[in-house]
C-alpha cells in the first residue's frame, strides 16, 4: 500500500535539484467530523476523516485508501521541500488514469506529516469545500494579461496556456512552443510570470504559442523531458522535440533571446533581441 515500507522500492535512484527559498506552506489537519471522498469513474477511491491538507490537497492515510484501484507507476518527481514523490495509476472498470494518485515514501521533515498518505489529482474527484477549484482546461481559459490584482479577464484566446498531461500533444499543433514549467508553491516561478506572460501577449497571433505546466499535477510530461528544477522553460518544435531550455530564473534579457529563437525557428519574429 502507499506509504508502507515496500512502497519504497518504488523510488527511482538519483535526485533532482529544487529551487530554495520558498515561502511558508499550508499544512492542516483536518477534524474528526471533516468527512473527506476521493472517487474517480463512479468508483470511490479513498475515504477519510483524518487528511492532511498542504496547499489544497488532501493527503489520505494509506489505509483509507482501496488499494484495488491502484497500479504502480514509475513516475517520480521531485519537491525541494516535501521530498521525492512516487506515483500510482488509478484503474477503474478497464479505465486507466495513469498517475492519478501520488506519495512520498520518505518526505522530507517540513513535511513529515504526510508519510504514509495518499493523495489524487488528474480528474480525481476530492469532495470537501476547502479543497482549491479545478485549474482550467486547455480549452476553457481565459486571457492571461500582466496588471496584478484587480485586472479583469477578457473572455478571449488564452495568451499562456495551461497544458495538461491529457492535453500537451494534441496542444502543440504546428507551431513552436516555449513552456513555462513551474508550481503553485514555487517563489521563483511566480516571479517569472509576470514576464513570461507579458512576452506572450507581445507574441499573439504569431506561430510561437505560450504555455505553462505544473509539474506537481502533470508528472507525466515533466518526466518526458526530464524537469528536476522549477522553474525551468523549455522551447519545443510542432513534434515535441526540445530546441532549447533554460533552467531557474532568467533574466530578461535571457528570456528575450529564448522568444528570439523560438520565433527564428517559427520564422515570425522581425525584432531584434531586447538589450
Amino acid at each position: 500500500a502507499p506509504g508502507h515500507d515496500s512502497s519504497q522500492e518504488m523510488i527511482r535512484a538519483g535526485s533532482g535539484n529544487g529551487v530554495t527559498g520558498f515561502p511558508l506552506h499550508t499544512l492542516e489537519q483536518k477534524g474528526a467530523c471533516d468527512m473527506v471522498r476521493a472517487h474517480w469513474n463512479g468508483a470511490v477511491i479513498a475515504e477519510s476523516d483524518d487528511t492532511v491538507i498542504i496547499d489544497g490537497n488532501h493527503y489520505f492515510p494509506a489505509d483509507s485508501v482501496d488499494e484495488q484501484y491502484l497500479v504502480p507507476s514509475d513516475t517520480t518527481t521531485v519537491c525541494s521541500w516535501k521530498g521525492r514523490a512516487s506515483y500510482y495509476s488509478v484503474e477503474v472498470d478497464g479505465q486507466l488514469n495513469r498517475d492519478a494518485a501520488w506519495f512520498h515514501p520518505t518526505p522530507l521533515p517540513a513535511a513529515e506529516k504526510i508519510q504514509g498518505h495518499v493523495a489524487f489529482h488528474h480528474g480525481v474527484q476530492v469532495d470537501d469545500a476547502v479543497v482549491s477549484p479545478p485549474r482550467r482546461s486547455f480549452l476553457d481559459r481565459f486571457r492571461r494579461r500582466p496588471g496584478g490584482a484587480g485586472h479583469t479577464a477578457v473572455d478571449t484566446p488564452a495568451v499562456v496556456a495551461d497544458l495538461d498531461d491529457a492535453s500537451f500533444r494534441d496542444a502543440l499543433g504546428n507551431n513552436v512552443t516555449i513552456i513555462d514549467f513551474w508550481a503553485p508553491w514555487c517563489g521563483p516561478c511566480r516571479q517569472l510570470h509576470p514576464m513570461f506572460d507579458a512576452r506572450a501577449a507581445d507574441h499573439t497571433g504569431t506561430d510561437v504559442q505560450f504555455a505553462r505546466v505544473n509539474v506537481d499535477e502533470n508528472p507525466a510530461t515533466a518526466s518526458t523531458y526530464a524537469v528536476m528544477s522549477i522553474p525551468t522553460i523549455i522551447v519545443v518544435d510542432a513534434d515535441g522535440q526540445e530546441i532549447a531550455r533554460e533552467v531557474g530564473l532568467p533574466s530578461k534579457r535571457r528570456l528575450d533571446q529564448l522568444v528570439h529563437h523560438a520565433g527564428s525557428v517559427a520564422g515570425t519574429i522581425t525584432g531584434g533581441i531586447a538589450q
